[in-house]
C-alpha cells in the first residue's frame, strides 16, 4: 500500500492543487462554437437553408452566431480570427469552443487548469448580454492543437 501512495503523489496531475477542491473542471454545457472560413456567405447561406438564423453581417470584423437551443454557433471570417483574452489581440485559429462554468468556480476552475499546466488569460468581464444573461466573465486558453477555448461563467 505505502509503494503504491508514493507511486500516485509522483503524479501530480491526479491531486488538485492546494486549496482547490475540484478534481475536473464543472462543464455546465457547450455554449458557443465558432470556426474559422473564406466562405462567410456561402456558410451563411447554407446554414440558413437547414434552419439557423444569422444576422446579415457585410464585413469581415463581426462573428456571425445563430442561436441553437441555448447554444450558439457560428463562424467568422479568417481574416478576423478569435479573441484570446490578451487585449483586443485575435488569433487565426481553425476553432473556438467556450465551456459555461459556475460563476462562484470560476477562479477555482482557473486554478485548476494552470496547476495542469494550461496557461489561461487573464479574466475579461462582459456585459454584451451574451446567452441572455447582463454579465459573464471568460477566461481564454489554448488547446494543444492551438484552437481557442473560453471558460465562460455568466451571472444568472
Amino acid at each position: 500500500m505505502a509503494k503504491e501512495i508514493q507511486r500516485l503523489y509522483k503524479k501530480p496531475e491526479l491531486f488538485a492543487p492546494t486549496g482547490v477542491r475540484m478534481k475536473k473542471l464543472p462543464l455546465v454545457r457547450v455554449a458557443e462554437v465558432a470556426f474559422l472560413t473564406k466562405k462567410t456567405e456561402e456558410c451563411s447561406r447554407f446554414y440558413r437553408k437547414i434552419g439557423l438564423e444569422y444576422p446579415a453581417r457585410p464585413n469581415k470584423k463581426h462573428i456571425h452566431f445563430a442561436d441553437v437551443g441555448e447554444q450558439y454557433f457560428g463562424f467568422a471570417h479568417e481574416d478576423r480570427g478569435f479573441m484570446n483574452g490578451y487585449g483586443d489581440e485575435m488569433v487565426k485559429v481553425p476553432l473556438h469552443v467556450a465551456f459555461e462554468v459556475p460563476l462562484d468556480q470560476l477562479d477555482e476552475c482557473i486554478a485548476l487548469l494552470e496547476h495542469k499546466g494550461i496557461k489561461c488569460s487573464p479574466k475579461i468581464e462582459n456585459s454584451k448580454g451574451w446567452h441572455g444573461s447582463r454579465r459573464a466573465w471568460s477566461t481564454y486558453f489554448s488547446d494543444p492543437a492551438g484552437n481557442i477555448m473560453e471558460l465562460w461563467a455568466p451571472q444568472r
